[in-house]
């Protein structure tokens, strides 16, 4: 039995109004009504645990770049910043292009991801 989105949106929110007060498990509630917890479960992933999107348009602007990044001389307190901005992670970089080309990557140190979006940045302005 092929189960819709829709329907299942529809099921959760049925069971979020009325099942969680009586105690009724997820499980129960689901198989109950002819879809399988593996299915419920895929759909709960990918719509309540994706990353967020993050629309962003890469112009080609020196005005806009800090006075920071325009300069190459790194002094040593701008180094442990600099190790600190690079031990956070970018869990999830997904780019799309107009043309239906798209690129992904994961786990994206500051400094990688800046990288990254230099190399693109020719795509971005063609």
């Amino acid at each position: 039995m092929a189960v819709s989105n829709k329907d299942i949106e529809a099921l959760w929110k049925r069971y979020s109004e009325e099942c969680v007060k009586k105690g009724i498990s997820v499980t129960k509630f689901f198989e109950s009504n002819g879809v399988p917890y593996h299915t419920f479960e895929r759909w709960y992933k990918k719509k309540y645990t994706q990353a967020d999107v993050v629309n962003c348009v890469v112009k080609e602007n020196q005005e806009s770049v800090p006075q920071a990044l325009k300069e190459e001389k790194v002094d040593m307190s701008d180094a442990s910043k600099d190790a600190e901005i690079d031990s956070k992670i970018i869990s999830y970089v997904y780019v799309g292009f107009n043309d239906g080309m798209k690129i992904e990557h994961h786990k994206l140190s500051y400094n990688e991801l800046v990288s990254f979006i230099q190399k693109i940045q020719s795509l971005c302005l063609a």
